[in-house]
């Protein structure tokens, strides 16, 4: 590449990254107020062509409470599913299919309880040893059991509410509640990655939560097995070493305070910040990342282009030194309005940078 081009797409990165740094509300450099707004309207412009859109939506029925909140349940499916997908495919990645214990609670347990509530058992095995992190922990519930004709007929209401709580043995300790989700029919699962990655590294054998569901499903326990042998009720673990993950950390990690080489930085934008909130419904704001710093020799090459490209670079500096670029990128679910003021869900590949290297 001659040098006037490489220079230009150099210069092209560093302007994107001043431009990210606007819109979050941080600029490193003072700057004239008429070059923020071309700045931010380039960013904005940016977005809507992602979007498909020649201009912000003009949304003439904003939604009410139960459409928000359906909208965000399907905006969590579709991000459950891509986590699932994502971590099963990360090297060192292990999946674990474990067969949690879910029964009733008869007595009145201590707590201000007002659905019915069931007590989860999961039990450690050998390959949940304590040195792991846990990446995705789901629990899917009557998936299977909740398309036989008896269930279909039932009168439990869906979707149901659930809230998760952490119960001590004995119930000596005050149950604490760790989260609260909505299941439907199409994508009964419940996340609880918060729930047993805290429990990961203890030492205790088991791990004893409630469930409290708003509609009563104890028909669906009786079905925990279909005709066909098929278990309905499954937590699905995927984990991963520590130390490889620490060691995974310490090639990638974030910039530093004074930190001159090349690095990722991240920035949080707020939709709500630049006059979106009212037709992006989720998520109502990102965490935007770009790469930045200096390559010298040898740091983080690419390739082995890269590495010949920077020896040269050294020895004559006539070839241009490699340059800080993405690496690698995860994906971003966006649900917003449309142009002809439908609900859309759009999953984009490379909005969000995950690592940088030198090319």
């Amino acid at each position: 590449m001659p040098m006037s081009r490489w220079s230009d797409s150099c210069l092209m990165l560093g302007l994107v990254a001043a431009a990210a740094l606007l819109v979050s509300g941080v600029d490193p450099r003072p700057r004239g107020g008429r070059a923020s707004q071309l700045h931010l309207e380039a960013i904005k412009q940016s977005l809507l062509e992602r979007l498909g859109l020649e201009r912000p939506p003009v949304v003439r029925q904003a939604l009410d409470q139960d459409g928000l909140r359906r909208a965000r349940h399907v905006y969590q499916e579709v991000l459950s599913q891509l986590r699932a997908n994502h971590t099963a495919a990360e090297p060192g990645t292990t999946v674990h299919l474990l067969r949690p214990k879910l029964k009733r609670v008869a007595e009145d347990p201590p707590g201000d309880f007002h659905g019915h509530l069931y007590s989860l058992v999961l039990s450690r095995t050998a390959s949940l040893h304590q040195d792991l992190l846990v990446l995705r922990a789901e629990l899917r519930l009557f998936k299977e059991a909740l398309r036989l004709p008896d269930i279909s007929k039932s009168n439990s209401t869906w979707p149901t509410r659930v809230n998760v709580y952490k119960l001590g043995d004995g119930g000596r300790a005050t149950p604490k509640l760790l989260a609260s989700c909505i299941l439907s029919r199409s994508s009964p699962t419940l996340d609880l990655r918060g729930a047993v990655d805290r429990w990961m590294p203890s030492s205790e054998q088991r791990l004893l939560l409630g469930l409290e569901f708003s509609a009563d499903v104890t028909a669906l326990l009786a079905t925990t097995t279909t005709a066909e042998g098929t278990e309905t009720m499954l937590l699905e673990v995927a984990t991963r070493e520590r130390a490889r993950v620490r060691k995974a950390r310490q090639l990638d990690e974030e910039c530093g305070k004074g930190e001159g080489k090349c690095c990722l930085r991240s920035l949080k934008v707020s939709f709500e910040a630049i006059g979106w909130s009212d037709w992006v419904v989720a998520p109502s704001s990102y965490s935007m990342k770009f790469c930045e710093g200096s390559c010298p020799h040898n740091y983080k090459p690419a390739s082995i282009h890269a590495q010949i490209k920077s020896r040269l670079h050294r020895l004559s500096g006539e070839t241009p030194a490699p340059c800080c670029v993405p690496a690698a990128y995860e994906p971003m679910v966006i649900m917003h309005f449309g142009s002809e003021g439908k609900l859309v869900t759009q999953l984009f590949q490379d909005m969000i940078v995950t690592r940088c290297h030198c090319a």
